[in-house]
């Protein structure tokens, strides 16, 4: 059985990986349109598709479009379309499935709950995909869809995805900033941020078995000021700032 006929809109770094994923699973990837061309051309060359210059030049004949576009583009990008009788879905934790209204009635999201960057392969088989759908059948067709990209399917609708890309703002993208300044320290010292890795590899076991406010360890679980002090007076004063707020909020929930 054929697998089903998928167009994608965007060409960074989430399309660019569930484009050749929905590919290796059977679904035939038939156009790509991205604000890039040539990142569109070479993405769409990856999957044996074909590059197209404005989305208004899409056909109407897949069974999918996936707008995998920046969250303040999906609105204009879905008005840009031509109407289809296919499932329109984009791919955002915060904004609204109505925003695809314009290009069909038959709209859903595919909203995987990972971090993607180019050039780098993520396993999509166990990452969580939440998903919402216009309707109970073009729900069910939009799982099956993720079905092919993970074991890992969920529902959440327009009021409760928000939540999810919140947590995922605060559980990967602070910390990855924190690790920035922690590499920034290190290297004051001849250090690479390798040094840290079993201690971050702990942590987050620790986290995931303990739960994070069991697993809390350091100067501000314990109350100790003058040690916070003493790192605070270390760091440039945007970085003590941050230090100096998240050891506040640390203590007032160990106290």
């Amino acid at each position: 059985m054929a697998g089903p006929r998928v167009t994608i809109l965007g060409a960074g770094n989430v399309a660019s990986r569930l484009a050749p994923a929905l590919a290796e699973a059977g679904a035939r990837i038939v156009q790509v349109w991205g604000p890039t061309a040539s990142r569109a051309a070479s993405l769409a060359e990856s999957v044996g598709a074909t590059a197209v210059a404005s989305p208004g030049e899409l056909s109407a004949d897949s069974d999918f479009y996936i707008l995998a576009v920046r969250d303040t583009a999906v609105a204009s990008t879905a008005a840009a379309m031509p109407r289809t009788g296919g499932i329109v879905v984009h791919t955002s934790g915060s904004v609204p499935m109505e925003a695809l209204a314009p290009a069909s009635s038959r709209t859903g999201v595919l909203y995987p709950l990972q971090t993607f960057t180019a050039g780098r392969r993520t396993d999509l088989s166990h990452v969580p995909f939440f998903t919402e759908g216009s309707d109970a059948d073009t729900l069910a067709a939009i799982d099956a869809l993720a079905g092919m990209l993970t074991d890992s399917v969920h529902h959440a609708d327009s009021s409760t995805r928000p939540l999810l890309h919140v947590a995922g703002v605060l559980g990967c993208n602070f910390p990855n900033f924190l690790l920035g300044c922690a590499a920034d320290v290190l290297a004051r010292g001849g250090y690479s941020l390798d040094v840290l890795r079993p201690l971050l590899e702990e942590t987050v076991a620790k986290a995931f078995e303990a739960g994070p406010d069991a697993a809390q360890t350091g100067p501000a679980a314990r109350g100790d000021v003058a040690t916070i002090e003493r790192h605070c007076g270390m760091l440039p004063p945007e970085q003590a700032r941050i230090y100096r707020d998240i050891s506040e909020l640390i203590m007032v929930k160990h106290s």
